[in-house]
């Protein structure tokens, strides 16, 4: 049989960050034959993490996608989610509307902004006032932080929960405060080739005790197993569980999205190298910002924030400048792809239940939009050399 070797591009969006050292202190952990089910190390990540982003409580679980799961269903377990009216961006991932589907929520689609690719706020604002919704998802797009000071403003004005996705943007700031800090919960991914990577894996982050716990609950069954004592102890005084019973009495109907001991390990060995990594994406972001400023479109973010990217998102004029750009990116073997999902309004997931969801940004993104590469591989050097490429590509 013939095996084929991988052979990867000299630049690439996304590179492994786990590295021979990351990998030689897990072997040399793994050789203690620990627990590899979720346990103790699953616990020490979880606060280390929230040491990091200044949460109260943070909740590993076994991918992004289903921690954007347990946050629409913690909403609903905690008595938070009201009628179940979301207000979801055009701009984002599947996974941030996915659950509300699923959930049986009443999804409301939102244009995307100009300055920053997330949710427009003046659209967002006419929502608000016709829908009345009680929950707003806002996804801080490829590590370009929302505006969440005018965020914040509609929340105090009409009344609704926060909830971020900010899988995409460890490290990212608005106006100096970390994103993932602003809402009643929030999501990370540790996805191959984001900031940091735990193989799969995701974090649920909160202020809130009550989403805290319930969080716990749904991740694993619903059982009290995983709940502070205290909070078992009220809910065994509640239906009257003896003792005996309480590891294995299931409060509310959960899953099993759990991550595993070797996902979390790995999670912290990760977290002592991720602020360097986010100082070279900065750095990175900064550079395309500057060589392609005039010659391409993008987002470029609130004055003052701090864009911690995945990957730069570029925007051709037109669909035949960017099938021009991406002829050309190819040909120097830059990675590229469509950006991310472009305008979520006209997938099939969308249009089949809601009909096709038109708008200025999001359809701009969707005909015009395309990656560039930046990882903590790649030096100022080599996103100046994809910029020239870009440039002499448009003409």
């Amino acid at each position: 049989m013939l095996i084929r070797a991988f052979k990867s591009r000299p630049y690439d969006l996304a590179v492994n960050t786990i590295g021979p050292d990351d990998l030689r202190e897990l072997i040399a952990w793994l050789r203690r034959y620990p627990r590899l089910t979720m346990g103790a190390e699953t616990g020490r990540f979880q606060q280390a993490w929230s040491n990091w982003l200044g949460v109260k409580y943070s909740v590993m679980c076994n991918s992004g996608a289903s921690a954007n799961l347990l946050m629409y269903a913690a909403l609903a377990s905690a008595g938070l989610a009201g009628k179940r009216k979301v207000v979801v961006p055009a701009t984002g991932w599947p996974t941030d509307i996915a659950p509300a589907i699923q959930f049986g929520w009443q999804p409301i689609m939102c244009e995307s902004d100009p300055v920053t690719f997330g949710l427009n706020m003046a659209s967002l604002e006419t929502v608000l006032k016709r829908e009345h919704p009680e929950t707003v998802v806002v996804v801080h797009v490829l590590g370009v932080p929302a505006n969440m000071t005018r965020l914040r403003e509609l929340q105090r004005r009409y009344g609704f929960n926060i909830i971020e996705d900010c899988c995409a943007s460890h490290g990212s700031c608005h106006q100096g405060r970390l994103v993932g800090t602003f809402g009643l919960i929030s999501v990370f991914s540790f996805y191959y080739g984001h900031h940091m990577s735990t193989v799969e894996g995701g974090m649920v982050c909160t202020n809130d005790q009550k989403v805290y716990q319930h969080l716990l609950m749904l991740r694993s069954h619903g059982w009290l197993k995983d709940l502070p004592a205290a909070a078992a102890r009220r809910v065994m005084k509640k239906y009257r569980v003896e003792a005996f019973h309480a590891p294995f009495t299931f409060a509310i109907p959960g899953f099993n999205l759990r991550p595993t001991e070797l996902s979390a390990r790995l999670g912290a060995i990760q977290l002592k190298k991720l602020d360097a990594a986010i100082d070279r994406r900065v750095a990175n972001h900064q550079v395309y910002q500057r060589r392609l400023k005039g010659v391409i479109g993008f987002a470029p973010g609130v004055p003052g924030d701090r864009i911690s990217s995945i990957s730069f998102c570029a925007v051709a004029r037109q669909a035949a400048e960017r099938k021009r750009i991406i002829l050309a990116l190819d040909k120097h073997r830059i990675d590229t792809r469509i950006f991310t999902a472009g305008n979520l309004g006209r997938h099939p997931f969308w249009r089949d239940r809601y009909g096709v969801f038109t708008a200025p940004m999001a359809d701009a993104l969707y005909r015009g939009g395309f990656f560039l590469p930046n990882n903590q591989s790649l030096s100022a050097a080599d996103i100046a050399y994809i910029c020239d490429v870009v440039q002499k590509a448009v003409g």
